[in-house]
Order: C-alpha cells, then sequence, then structure tokens
C-alpha cells in the first residue's frame, strides 16, 4: 500500500513515476488533478500515445464544478495533443453523473498494473495528504476493474474535454440577464404577521428525492445540453428544478392545477404552474430557473449548500427543514414556506 507516509509504503507520487516511465498504456480515472501534477505528467501521457498506445485521463468532477483557467488550459493542450496521435486518447470528462473514484491502469505488454485508493492524481494526492491506495493483485479483480475504467471512458458516461463547455469559477453567471430579468421584477409584498395556521395546507416531502444523484432536486447533476450546431455540451443551470408531486399529493382536494400564483415566506410572489402527466411537475412558470433560484438560494444563505453540491439528506437536515408546504387562502393563490 501507499500512504505518502514513508513507513506505510511512501508516497505514492514515487509509484507514479516510475510507471510512467515504464508502461504502453496510460489509463487515470480521478476525481480531481492538480496543475502541477498535470503538468508534470504531460510529456510521458504525450510519448505514450505518440508510441501507439492508449493515454488516458479523466476528471471525474470537472464537468460539474468546473476548472480554474490555468488548468482548463493545460488539459485542454494535452487532449489536443493526445487526439492528434489516437482517438481511445485523450482528456475527458464525466457528464451524466459525477465521478468520484481514484483508480490508475499501467499496461505493460501483455501484464497490467491497477491502483486503486483515496489519491487524487494531484500534488495532495499523491505526497502531501495520508492517504490510501493500494495495488490490485487479484487477477479477476484487474478484470473486473479494466471493464469498469473502459466502460467508464465510453459515450454512456464520458465525453472529451474539447466536447465539454466547462465553467471557470467566477467568469460565468448563474442566471442569464433575461432570467435575471425575471427574478429581479418579481413582485414582492410583506409576509411578516401573517397567520399561516388558519389555512389549508398540503406538503411536498423533499427527503425521498434528495438523495438521488439526478432527482428532480438535482437536474443539474444529470446528463448535459448538447448545442446541435457546435457539437459542444454543458451542464444544465445549476438552479434548474422541477418537483415531481406524487399520486397522493394529487389527489388532495387542495392540489392546484394549472397556473396558480405561490406568496413565499420571504416576501416574492412567484408565477407558478403544475404541468406534465397529471399535472405532476411543480414548477414556476416560463422558466424553470426561478423556481430553483428561490428554493437553492434559501439552502445557499442558510449555509447548508454550496454551489455545485447535491442537495442530500444532510442539506435539508442542516437547513432544518425537508418539505414544502403550500397553504391555499384562495383559488389559486398560496402560501410557499420552505
Amino acid at each position: 500500500m501507499h500512504t505518502n507516509i514513508q513507513k506505510y509504503g511512501g508516497d505514492f507520487r514515487n509509484v507514479l513515476d516510475k510507471e510512467f516511465k515504464t508502461s504502453n498504456s496510460i489509463t487515470v480515472a480521478s476525481g480531481y488533478a492538480s496543475l502541477d501534477v498535470i503538468n508534470a505528467f504531460e510529456k510521458p501521457f504525450i510519448e505514450v500515445a505518440k508510441k501507439g498506445g492508449t493515454s488516458r485521463l479523466l476528471l471525474g468532477m470537472a464537468f460539474y464544478e468546473g476548472l480554474g483557467q490555468k488548468k482548463l488550459n493545460a488539459v485542454t493542450k494535452l487532449n489536443e495533443a493526445l487526439r492528434i496521435y489516437n482517438n481511445s486518447s485523450g482528456v475527458f470528462v464525466t457528464n451524466g453523473r459525477r465521478y468520484h473514484g481514484k483508480v490508475y491502469q499501467f499496461d505493460k505488454d501483455e501484464t497490467s498494473n491497477i491502483y486503486v485508493g483515496s489519491s487524487n492524481f494531484s500534488a495532495s494526492g499523491t505526497k502531501g495528504n495520508i492517504e490510501c491506495t493500494v495495488p490490485i493483485l487479484d487477477n479477476s479483480q484487474k478484470v473486473s476493474l479494466i471493464a469498469f475504467l473502459n466502460d467508464l471512458y465510453s459515450p454512456s458516461y464520458s465525453i472529451t474535454i474539447d466536447k465539454a463547455e466547462i465553467i471557470v469559477p467566477g467568469k460565468k453567471k448563474l442566471l442569464s440577464k433575461n432570467t435575471l430579468k425575471k427574478w429581479e421584477s418579481l413582485y414582492k409584498y410583506n409576509s411578516e404577521n401573517i397567520d399561516y395556521s388558519k389555512y389549508p395546507n398540503f406538503s411536498l416531502a423533499l427527503d425521498r428525492i434528495a438523495d438521488k444523484e439526478k432527482s428532480s432536486l438535482n437536474v443539474y447533476f444529470g446528463k448535459g445540453r448538447e448545442n446541435k450546431k457546435t457539437g459542444i455540451i454543458k451542464p444544465r443551470n445549476w438552479y434548474e428544478i422541477e418537483l415531481i408531486a406524487g399520486k397522493e399529493i394529487r389527489d388532495n382536494e387542495l392540489y392546484p392545477v394549472g397556473n396558480f400564483t405561490a406568496y413565499t415566506d420571504d416576501g416574492y410572489i412567484i408565477p407558478m404552474r403544475t404541468q406534465g402527466d397529471y399535472a405532476k411537475n411543480v414548477r414556476s412558470l416560463n422558466s424553470l430557473l426561478i423556481f430553483g433560484r428561490w428554493l437553492k438560494g434559501k439552502l445557499e444563505r442558510s449555509g447548508a449548500l454550496k454551489k455545485y453540491e447535491p442537495v442530500t439528506m444532510e442539506t435539508l437536515e442542516e437547513y432544518g427543514n425537508d418539505k414544502l408546504t403550500f397553504y391555499k387562502f384562495e383559488d389559486g393563490k398560496y402560501y410557499m414556506t420552505f
């Protein structure tokens, strides 16, 4: 094993230095990578591809969390260099689901050395942090891991980075000018001193969907949208949500069908709509982002949710509420609390 502690196998970086020099094909699948390590192994990656081997690097969190500009420039340059030699080589990102694993495969003629553990392809993962990464010795496990990696790199899960629109944190606005204008133009009212408790109500539980990777709360982590003209795939908007009401909720006589207005517990008046089969989809009218901006915004301001992280049960527990409640005070008008 390699823990980055000398008496327990030493730095995993030493393993990488050796394997990159002697391998005919290289596959690295890591959640994260650091710029210095990418730069350090740029030439060995390219040399392997140049000699006819497969040379692949996958960054499992980049499509959804983004990359700093210098790192994005480095992996874009590396991808361009690798793709010159063969189509199986390149820098990839997952699309449709985040990948957080750390698997390293080094092929030498008929043998494969494979390492699995906690070490990201980064300075901290290969030297700085205390980690634990082990070589796989069982041949049946090697076969399974190789099959897993090949599937991970297939179009079912991944795309090359030149086909992806990667966020550079701080550079891209989360709402377009048009959507921001809609948000800022929402009517407001004084929500103080309103006694919701006297009105009939129903609730939408969020706990049943929160932990699903691509639930209606976590649409952002699903497959990205492809620009048909350019072929570039970009993540869906961070604030895009559309809640699904179960049959037991839809059967409630209080449940709205079609357009309605939500007066929120923090003073916003949001035009809403239920639509789809049996009016099961609960969303903001004209744009999915307005409802998401309100709901996710509350989670963010409370400190329970950070941008580009999924809403989970832990998020809701930290926030202190796991349901939306609608109090009907008039036909087509509801107080909405969260």
